[in-house]
C-alpha cells in the first residue's frame, strides 16, 4: 500500500440487547461478551421498556442505556429469553417496539426462548428458525407460518439469526462475527474467552435430552 492511501477503516457495527424483566443473564452476557472481545468492529448497547435497570431471572440488574422511547441506530438486535419472555410477549410496548425497529436493523437475533417474540412480532414468518429446545413446545405456538427446526444449535435464515438453549447465545454470536467479518476472528474470539464454539450449526446435543421431533 502506497504511504499516500489511508489505512481501510475497519466495519463498525453497533450490536443491542433488549432487557425485560426475568431475562436470562447469560443469554445477553454471553454474547455481549464475544462482540465485546472485538472493540474496534463493535460497539454495545442495551435498551429497555423505560430506560432503567432491569432485574435478570438470576437476580443481578443490567442498567440500560436506552428506553424504547428513544431514538438511536442498531446493526445487530440481540433478543434474549428468560421466565420473562412470558410477560414480555403479552408487553404491547415491547412487541410494537420490536415490530417497528426491526425493519430499521440489519440483523435481528433471538437466543433461547427469545424466539417466542420474535414469532409473535411476525418476524419469523416463512423463515426457519429454532430455539431451546425444552421450550420448543411452548415456543412454538407462537406465529404462523414458520419451519421450525426440532435439530439445530442455530438457524439462519437471511437477516435473522435464532439459536438453540441458553449458551447457544455464545455460539450464534461467534457465528455472526464470522460472518461480518471472517471465520478466523470468530475462532480467536472463542480461543480469548477460552469457550470451544460449536460451529456446526446443526451439531444440537440437547435436542434428544426433550425429545424433540
Amino acid at each position: 500500500m502506497s504511504e499516500n492511501q489511508p489505512e481501510p477503516l475497519a466495519p463498525q457495527f453497533t450490536v443491542t440487547a433488549l432487557l425485560y424483566d426475568e431475562f436470562d443473564l447469560l443469554e445477553v452476557a454471553g454474547p455481549l461478551e464475544m462482540f465485546g472481545l472485538l472493540p474496534e468492529y463493535f460497539t454495545i448497547q442495551l435498551v429497555s421498556q423505560h430506560g432503567k435497570p432491569v432485574c435478570s431471572k438470576q437476580g443481578p440488574q443490567l442498567v440500560a442505556d436506552y428506553s424504547v422511547y428513544h431514538t438511536f441506530q442498531t446493526d445487530i438486535l440481540l433478543v434474549p429469553g428468560g421466565p420473562g419472555a412470558q410477560d414480555a410477549i403479552r408487553n404491547t410496548v415491547i412487541m410494537n417496539w420490536l415490530q417497528q425497529h426491526s425493519s430499521k436493523t440489519d440483523y435481528i437475533c433471538s437466543i433461547c426462548t427469545g424466539a417466542a417474540l420474535l414469532a409473535h412480532a411476525g418476524l419469523l414468518k416463512e423463515k426457519a428458525a429454532t430455539t431451546n429446545k425444552k421450550r420448543y413446545r411452548w415456543v412454538t405456538g407462537f406465529g404462523s407460518e414458520i419451519n421450525w427446526y426440532p435439530v439445530a444449535r442455530w438457524v439462519k435464515d437471511g437477516r435473522i439469526y435464532t439459536s438453540s438453549g441458553i449458551s447457544a447465545g455464545i455460539d450464534v454470536s461467534l457465528a455472526i462475527i464470522s460472518q461480518l467479518l471472517n471465520e478466523d476472528i470468530a475462532r480467536k474470539t472463542a480461543i480469548e474467552a477460552e469457550y470451544i464454539w460449536v460451529n456446526d450449526p446443526t451439531e444440537d446435543p440437547f435436542a434428544p435430552l426433550h425429545i424433540v421431533q
